[in-house]
């Protein structure tokens, strides 16, 4: 067999900017490794734009830089989660795997399947599509290559196809490891189960999570929020108070104005007693009286606000990449957790609304993806399980 010449063929460069994606990806450019660079989705067309503006604008950098199937914040959140082991971030805010060759992408989407319940096997598939997708040919071969040279006796225990198993006799392990490589990513185009999920592999560049791991779509998260994070919901208990408190305080001012009309009585005192006997009456006939006007005085501001929460809850449960499961439980624990009226009049004082809103929504949504189970990377040899039928 020939000299072992497996080395990694891609890297996980997720930075927290652009910026500093940019550098990374330049200096493996420039140092002429033959790489795939894998870079968070959202970050993937300015970083080929910035790349042609600033290192040179002959290289197809399409073909050399791959989009991620995730953003760098859904990464981030996990990593800070710490239940993916390997998964580490630096002092620069860069994530990666200790082995840094095993794609973002693919153990992001097994992890997710894992935790959306899917059984080990079904989430290594996901997590192998999602590879295939974002590093094609790529991903299966350095899998397939790595598998190979770490046994010498290999390929005598391989069930091979004649194709291959001459490609391995004519050109030694990396012929034979393209071939599968070839094979296996074809074969994965053309699938069923690769066609439900909805999967176009090799250079698409525009895969995202929720097609093979079951993330909810914003739309779901949206239309959840919105059904239990809703006015009738969060104010049922306070609107009567409201009216009541609001419609004693117009009940004295009426009160008072009758009051001046009692005579032989100074106008001060009558007026104190014109407002107390007004602010009882104010009091007992106001959701007959003043409800609809006060309700809509009082609540106006605390609604604004609530839409504020709802946009901020919808965007970060899709950066937190939440089941359905765990945006029930999220939406139950501010409920039950939270005086949501109060946290709203807080918002409504706060300087930056929006980032009083992320603090308070970022700290219980951490806190229910650390209650996710702890998983260990799929091994080369789980992920060479099953891809190797796949090349028959």
């Amino acid at each position: 067999m020939e000299g072992k010449y497996y080395t990694n063929q891609s890297v996980n460069v997720y930075c927290p900017t652009v910026e500093k994606a940019v550098d990374t990806c330049s200096h493996y450019i420039t140092n002429n490794e033959r790489l795939l660079l894998e870079v968070p989705f959202e970050q993937y067309e300015e970083i080929i734009s910035v790349m042609k503006q600033q290192v040179s604008d002959t290289i197809d950098y399409t073909q050399i830089i791959k989009k991620g199937a995730f953003t760098y914040a859904q990464i981030e959140h996990i990593t800070l989660a710490r239940n993916i082991h390997g998964l580490t971030m630096d002092e620069q805010g860069r994530i990666h795997f200790v082995n840094d060759a095993i794609s973002i992408s693919a153990v992001t989407a097994f992890a997710q399947s894992k935790w959306n319940g899917a059984p080990r096997k079904v989430a290594i598939e996901n997590g192998i599509h999602t590879g295939l997708a974002v590093l094609g040919e790529t991903f299966a071969e350095e899998v397939i290559s790595l598998q190979i040279y770490n046994h010498e006796e290999i390929i005598a225990d391989f069930d091979l196809n004649p194709d291959i198993r001459g490609a391995f006799k004519t050109g030694g392990a990396k012929m034979a490891s393209k071939k599968m490589a070839t094979a296996i990513t074809k074969k994965a185009m053309i699938s069923s189960a690769a066609l439900k999920k909805g999967i176009m592999l090799l250079n698409t560049n525009v895969v995202t999570g929720a097609l093979v791991t079951g993330m909810m779509s914003t739309v779901d998260i949206a239309h959840t929020v919105r059904g239990k994070m809703s006015s009738q919901q969060l104010f049922k208990n306070i609107a009567k108070t409201a009216a009541s408190v609001t419609g004693g305080m117009i009940g004295m001012l009426v009160g008072s104005g009758i009051g001046l009309t009692i005579p032989n009585v100074s106008t001060a005192i009558v007026s104190m007693i014109g407002a107390i006997v007004g602010l009882l009456i104010g009091s007992g006939l106001a959701s007959k009286i003043t409800k609809r006007a006060l309700d809509m005085f009082i609540r106006d501001d605390a609604l604004q606000m609530l839409d504020i929460f709802n946009e901020r809850l919808t965007v970060l449960a899709g950066e937190y990449l939440l089941n359905e499961k765990e945006l029930e439980q999220a939406l139950h624990d501010f409920e039950a957790l939270h005086n949501m009226p109060k946290m709203l009049k807080e918002m409504y004082a706060a300087e930056d609304r929006e980032q009083f809103a992320d603090q308070l929504i970022q700290g219980e949504l951490m806190r229910i993806v650390k209650l996710r189970m702890y998983l260990h990377v799929p091994t080369n040899e789980e992920i060479y399980e099953v891809l190797q039928p796949m090349a028959m």
